[in-house]
């Protein structure tokens, strides 16, 4: 095995794990900045947090465009 190979490996698992903490992340975030931004007093909640990640994916996901 390339000793490159094995570095790319673990790079892609570093970005992998990066990009599944900003997904998950995501949806808290959103909720703060709405309470902070418009004074809204949500709950921090399970079902608070799978609305903001469905919110957040149907925004998100509204830019995807296959060919």
């Amino acid at each position: 095995m390339n000793k490159n190979f094995g570095y790319a490996i673990v790079g892609y698992s570093v970005l992998l794990f990066v990009i599944v903490v900003i997904i998950l992340l995501s949806p808290i975030v959103t909720i703060w900045s709405l309470n902070t931004l418009f004074h809204t007093s949500i709950e921090y909640s399970m079902w608070t947090y799978l609305a903001a990640l469905w919110v957040t994916g149907l925004v998100a996901g509204s830019g995807v465009r296959s060919k």
